[in-house]
Protein backbone atom coordinates (compact mmCIF):
# COMPACT_ATOMS: atom_id res chain seq x y z
CA UNK A 1 0.00 0.00 0.00
CA UNK A 2 1.33 3.36 -0.87
CA UNK A 3 1.96 6.53 0.99
CA UNK A 4 0.02 8.19 -1.33
CA UNK A 5 -3.64 6.43 -0.10
CA UNK A 6 -3.62 7.27 2.95
CA UNK A 7 -7.86 7.09 3.18
CA UNK A 8 -10.13 4.15 3.97
CA UNK A 9 -10.44 2.09 1.33
CA UNK A 10 -12.36 3.34 -1.83
CA UNK A 11 -15.26 1.58 -3.83
CA UNK A 12 -14.41 -1.20 -5.55
CA UNK A 13 -16.38 -1.73 -8.87
CA UNK A 14 -19.29 -3.97 -8.71
CA UNK A 15 -20.00 -3.39 -5.32
CA UNK A 16 -23.56 -1.35 -3.68
CA UNK A 17 -23.37 1.47 -1.91
CA UNK A 18 -24.13 -0.28 1.19
CA UNK A 19 -21.81 -3.00 0.92
CA UNK A 20 -18.98 -0.07 0.10
CA UNK A 21 -20.58 1.56 3.84
CA UNK A 22 -21.10 -1.91 5.39
CA UNK A 23 -16.91 -2.25 4.39
CA UNK A 24 -15.63 1.25 5.54
CA UNK A 25 -17.68 0.23 9.00
CA UNK A 26 -15.72 -2.99 9.28
CA UNK A 27 -12.93 -1.08 8.66
CA UNK A 28 -12.98 1.54 11.33
CA UNK A 29 -14.34 -1.36 13.85
CA UNK A 30 -11.19 -3.51 13.34
CA UNK A 31 -9.17 -0.54 13.85
CA UNK A 32 -10.10 0.48 17.09
CA UNK A 33 -10.78 -3.17 18.61
CA UNK A 34 -8.53 -6.02 16.49
CA UNK A 35 -9.90 -8.83 15.13
CA UNK A 36 -9.98 -11.16 18.80
CA UNK A 37 -12.14 -8.39 20.62
CA UNK A 38 -14.44 -7.11 17.56
CA UNK A 39 -18.12 -8.04 17.54
CA UNK A 40 -20.54 -7.83 15.39
CA UNK A 41 -22.35 -4.93 16.97
CA UNK A 42 -18.88 -2.44 17.55
CA UNK A 43 -19.38 -2.92 13.43
CA UNK A 44 -23.18 -2.16 13.59
CA UNK A 45 -22.01 1.22 15.61
CA UNK A 46 -20.08 2.14 12.93
CA UNK A 47 -22.52 1.83 10.65
CA UNK A 48 -24.19 5.15 9.37
CA UNK A 49 -27.53 3.20 7.92
CA UNK A 50 -30.02 1.19 9.59
CA UNK A 51 -28.66 -2.06 11.70
CA UNK A 52 -30.85 -4.10 9.67
CA UNK A 53 -29.09 -3.50 5.94
CA UNK A 54 -25.58 -4.51 7.86
CA UNK A 55 -27.56 -8.09 9.14
CA UNK A 56 -29.10 -8.73 6.65
CA UNK A 57 -26.19 -8.75 4.48
CA UNK A 58 -23.99 -10.26 7.01
CA UNK A 59 -24.95 -13.34 9.47
CA UNK A 60 -21.85 -13.46 11.46
CA UNK A 61 -18.48 -11.53 12.76
CA UNK A 62 -16.18 -13.65 10.35
CA UNK A 63 -18.74 -13.27 7.42
CA UNK A 64 -18.29 -9.58 8.04
CA UNK A 65 -14.02 -9.98 7.75
CA UNK A 66 -13.81 -12.03 4.94
CA UNK A 67 -16.29 -9.56 3.16
CA UNK A 68 -13.71 -6.83 4.17
CA UNK A 69 -11.03 -8.87 3.28
CA UNK A 70 -12.69 -9.41 -0.10
CA UNK A 71 -12.79 -5.49 -0.35
CA UNK A 72 -9.50 -4.42 1.15
CA UNK A 73 -7.40 -7.20 -1.33
CA UNK A 74 -9.79 -5.56 -4.38
CA UNK A 75 -8.86 -1.82 -3.54
CA UNK A 76 -5.04 -3.21 -3.55
CA UNK A 77 -4.98 -4.71 -6.78
CA UNK A 78 -6.48 -1.39 -7.88
CA UNK A 79 -3.71 0.62 -6.79
CA UNK A 80 -1.10 -1.47 -8.64
CA UNK A 81 -3.52 -1.03 -11.59
CA UNK A 82 -2.63 2.36 -11.01
CA UNK A 83 0.76 1.70 -10.76
CA UNK A 84 0.87 -0.04 -14.35
CA UNK A 85 -0.94 2.39 -16.12
CA UNK A 86 2.26 4.88 -14.88
CA UNK A 87 5.16 2.72 -15.38
CA UNK A 88 7.08 3.13 -18.13
CA UNK A 89 7.78 -0.53 -18.96
CA UNK A 90 8.06 -4.20 -16.82
CA UNK A 91 10.85 -3.36 -14.88
CA UNK A 92 9.30 0.04 -13.79
CA UNK A 93 6.44 -2.25 -12.30
CA UNK A 94 8.32 -4.17 -10.50
CA UNK A 95 10.08 -1.70 -8.81
CA UNK A 96 6.69 0.34 -8.39
CA UNK A 97 5.42 -2.81 -6.43
CA UNK A 98 7.82 -3.03 -4.07
CA UNK A 99 7.69 0.64 -3.42
CA UNK A 100 4.01 0.42 -2.97
CA UNK A 101 4.23 -2.64 -0.64
CA UNK A 102 7.41 -1.41 1.18
CA UNK A 103 6.98 2.56 1.57
CA UNK A 104 9.57 3.62 3.28
CA UNK A 105 7.41 5.40 5.96
CA UNK A 106 3.79 4.30 6.64
CA UNK A 107 2.11 6.47 9.09
CA UNK A 108 -1.73 7.21 9.91
CA UNK A 109 -4.36 5.29 7.88
CA UNK A 110 -2.16 3.10 6.27
CA UNK A 111 -0.51 2.05 8.81
CA UNK A 112 -3.98 0.79 10.70
CA UNK A 113 -4.67 -0.67 7.58
CA UNK A 114 -1.79 -2.78 7.07
CA UNK A 115 -1.77 -3.69 11.06
CA UNK A 116 -5.24 -5.06 10.65
CA UNK A 117 -4.38 -7.15 7.49
CA UNK A 118 -1.96 -8.43 9.18
CA UNK A 119 -3.86 -9.53 11.93
CA UNK A 120 -6.63 -10.92 9.72
CA UNK A 121 -3.59 -13.09 8.25
CA UNK A 122 -2.85 -14.78 11.32
CA UNK A 123 -5.99 -15.45 11.58
CA UNK A 124 -6.39 -17.36 8.33
CA UNK A 125 -4.37 -19.91 9.77
CA UNK A 126 -7.19 -21.65 11.69
CA UNK A 127 -9.74 -20.14 9.72
CA UNK A 128 -10.98 -21.08 6.04
CA UNK A 129 -12.85 -18.15 4.92
CA UNK A 130 -10.01 -15.98 5.58
CA UNK A 131 -7.65 -18.89 3.82
CA UNK A 132 -9.66 -18.37 0.91
CA UNK A 133 -9.38 -14.91 0.41
CA UNK A 134 -6.17 -14.28 1.02
CA UNK A 135 -5.05 -17.38 -1.54
CA UNK A 136 -7.14 -15.21 -4.09
CA UNK A 137 -5.57 -11.95 -3.42
CA UNK A 138 -2.54 -13.48 -3.24
CA UNK A 139 -2.96 -15.01 -6.24
CA UNK A 140 -3.79 -11.80 -8.27
CA UNK A 141 -0.57 -10.51 -6.75
CA UNK A 142 1.36 -13.62 -8.47
CA UNK A 143 -0.27 -12.94 -11.75
CA UNK A 144 0.47 -9.35 -11.94
CA UNK A 145 4.62 -10.07 -10.93
CA UNK A 146 4.68 -12.95 -13.23
CA UNK A 147 3.72 -11.38 -16.02
CA UNK A 148 5.24 -8.12 -15.33
CA UNK A 149 8.55 -10.20 -15.70
CA UNK A 150 7.38 -12.42 -18.73
CA UNK A 151 6.33 -9.04 -20.61
CA UNK A 152 9.86 -8.13 -20.26
CA UNK A 153 11.45 -11.50 -21.10
CA UNK A 154 9.05 -11.14 -24.06
CA UNK A 155 9.89 -7.28 -24.90
CA UNK A 156 13.51 -8.01 -24.14
CA UNK A 157 14.48 -5.84 -21.14
CA UNK A 158 14.51 -8.62 -18.69
CA UNK A 159 16.75 -11.02 -19.40
CA UNK A 160 15.17 -14.80 -20.68
CA UNK A 161 17.45 -16.17 -17.96
CA UNK A 162 14.72 -15.28 -15.64
CA UNK A 163 12.12 -17.57 -14.96
CA UNK A 164 8.89 -15.50 -14.90
CA UNK A 165 7.03 -17.76 -12.10
CA UNK A 166 9.79 -18.98 -9.62
CA UNK A 167 11.24 -14.97 -9.51
CA UNK A 168 7.34 -14.09 -9.03
CA UNK A 169 6.53 -16.46 -6.67
CA UNK A 170 9.87 -15.56 -4.60
CA UNK A 171 9.28 -11.93 -4.83
CA UNK A 172 6.02 -11.93 -3.58
CA UNK A 173 7.04 -14.10 -0.61
CA UNK A 174 9.53 -11.97 0.29
CA UNK A 175 7.22 -8.70 0.17
CA UNK A 176 4.62 -10.17 2.28
CA UNK A 177 7.46 -11.17 4.74
CA UNK A 178 9.10 -7.96 4.92
CA UNK A 179 4.94 -6.36 5.41
CA UNK A 180 4.71 -9.01 8.21
CA UNK A 181 8.10 -8.32 9.85
CA UNK A 182 7.64 -4.34 9.67
CA UNK A 183 4.57 -4.57 11.95
CA UNK A 184 5.10 -7.67 14.48
CA UNK A 185 9.22 -6.74 15.39
CA UNK A 186 10.39 -3.70 16.67
CA UNK A 187 13.45 -3.40 13.63
CA UNK A 188 13.38 -1.69 10.64
CA UNK A 189 13.14 -4.96 8.31
CA UNK A 190 11.89 -2.61 5.27
CA UNK A 191 14.81 -0.66 4.78
CA UNK A 192 17.10 -3.61 3.72
CA UNK A 193 15.24 -5.52 2.06
CA UNK A 194 13.66 -2.60 -0.17
CA UNK A 195 16.89 -2.24 -0.69
CA UNK A 196 17.92 -5.74 -1.71
CA UNK A 197 14.51 -6.29 -4.39
CA UNK A 198 15.74 -3.27 -5.67
CA UNK A 199 19.01 -4.08 -6.56
CA UNK A 200 18.02 -7.73 -7.57
CA UNK A 201 15.19 -6.27 -10.40
CA UNK A 202 18.08 -4.14 -11.60
CA UNK A 203 20.19 -7.49 -11.76
CA UNK A 204 16.93 -8.94 -13.87
CA UNK A 205 17.37 -6.13 -16.56
CA UNK A 206 18.60 -8.27 -20.17
CA UNK A 207 22.68 -7.16 -20.86
CA UNK A 208 23.72 -5.98 -17.65
CA UNK A 209 26.14 -8.17 -17.25
CA UNK A 210 27.26 -7.23 -21.38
Amino acid sequence: MSESHEEEPAACEGRSEVETLIMEAAYRALKEHGYADLTVAHIADEFEKSKSLLYYHYDSKDDLVAGFLGFAGDHFLAMLEAAERDAAGPLDRLRAYVDIYLAAEVEGEMADAQRAIVDLRAQAVSEPRFREEFTRIDGHLRERLVAAIADGVADGSIDDAVDPEDAGAWLLATLTGAMLQRHTADYDVVTPVRAMLHGRIDEFEAGRDE
